[in-house]
């Protein structure tokens, strides 16, 4: 009898150990709900958050999973930029990460959202260390600074003390702030009337108290990024809580060593976000500010290959070199071969103009009758 309820008991465990995180798209309303993996969920928050659109490294995915991911970001990533859209035009991007919902939770929070039905499903989620990896690492990495404002001020747009630039991440905990739920739930319609008015865009990840333990310590199932997670983390729990950078020029973030120059937006939110996605712009340049006194927007402005070359290093992060000619040069040759096969073409013409001698038809005579 006590091995039937030890059983019983474990599977218990288990089925609740497995409930997915409900992921809601609030300018979404889909017919149905789809399941996706926590990877291809990571991809989609990096591409709706990250500045430019871009996403993590999609070449450690084999094929199938390659098709899924393009398929989900494609479905549930935001809309790519017109040629001639404006920025200012395009609606803030919001992700709210709530952790440890209950049954009780949930049930208010269905009832608050009403007709809306979950985007999709991450049938694997991390624990909570992988939660604040997401913000502190990977989205930092891409320009989006996390709030630490309360709810109510999180889902402001134009609250300048929560928002820098026209991204943000808040990640609440339930155990911790328990009116963090109730809060959501009662600003419900404010994020729905934001996302149909095309102002701000909200996406809702709802994480069951039951994945708090999971034993899954990252969003990517990349090797790469789960042994950088656990180095991260290994390097929080052993230095002191606060920790003094010996350099402006040291990478802070781990994933600065693998940039690639598709996955750096065009503009970041802080110089120190720059710094730290762009390993210090490759060490070829430094992060200015693009518009100073009208908006934070800090990119690489690289630097000469050395004082006396005339030649710029260039790329998003300053890590190749100009291989271009001289535009005066490009266009001389361009405008000499063009001449050349003018005068050629002339010639020829003139040629096949010119009358043929009378000498040729001298030897031919009139056939006579």
């Amino acid at each position: 009898m006590k091995f039937s309820l030890g059983v019983a008991a474990a599977l218990a465990g288990c089925a609740a150990a497995s409930q997915p995180a409900d992921v809601y798209i609030l300018s979404q309303n889909p017919s149905s709900t789809e399941q996706l993996d926590r990877s291809t969920a990571h991809l989609v928050f990096l591409q709706r958050l990250s500045t430019d659109g871009a996403v993590g490294s999609l070449g450690a995915l084999a094929d199938d999973d390659l098709d899924v991911a393009i398929s989900s970001i494609n479905k549930f990533g935001k809309q790519a930029q017109t040629l001639f859209s404006k920025a200012a035009a395009d609606p803030s991007q919001l992700l709210i990460l709530l952790e440890g919902i209950t049954a009780d939770n949930h049930e208010a929070l269905n009832k608050a959202l009403g007709s809306i039905k979950p985007s999709f499903q991450v049938t694997d989620t991390p624990s909570s260390v992988a939660h604040r990896s997401l913000a502190q690492r990977d989205l930092a990495s891409a320009g989006v600074a996390q709030t630490k404002c309360t709810l109510e001020r999180a889902i402001n747009p134009l609250a300048e003390e929560c928002w820098n630039g026209k991204s943000s991440v808040a990640v609440y905990d339930i155990m911790r702030d328990p009116s963090a739920a109730q809060a959501l739930a009662d600003n419900i319609p404010r994020l729905t009337k934001l996302a149909t008015s095309g102002e701000m865009e909200t996406t809702l990840v709802l994480i069951p108290d039951s994945t708090r333990s999971s034993g899954i310590d990252a969003w990517s199932s990349s090797p790469l990024r789960r042994r950088e997670t656990e180095e991260v983390m290994t390097e929080v729990d052993e230095t002191a809580p606060i920790a003094e950078a010996t350099s402006a020029a040291q990478p802070i973030s781990p994933f600065a060593t693998h940039i690639n120059d598709r996955a750096i937006p065009a503009c970041f939110s802080s110089q120190s976000a720059c710094q730290n996605a762009t390993n210090n712009c490759s060490g070829h340049g430094s992060c200015d500010n693009k518009y100073p006194g009208f908006k934070d927007c800090f990119y690489c402005k690289c630097s000469k290959y050395s004082p006396e070359d005339p030649h710029y290093w260039v790329g998003a992060t300053c890590s190749k070199q100009d291989v271009s000619v001289p535009f005066w040069l490009f266009a001389g040759v361009g405008l000499g071969l063009l001449g050349i096969l003018s005068f050629a073409v002339t010639l020829l013409f003139n040629v096949g103009e010119e009358k043929l001698p009378g000498v040729i038809g001298a030897g031919v005579s009139k056939s006579s009758k």
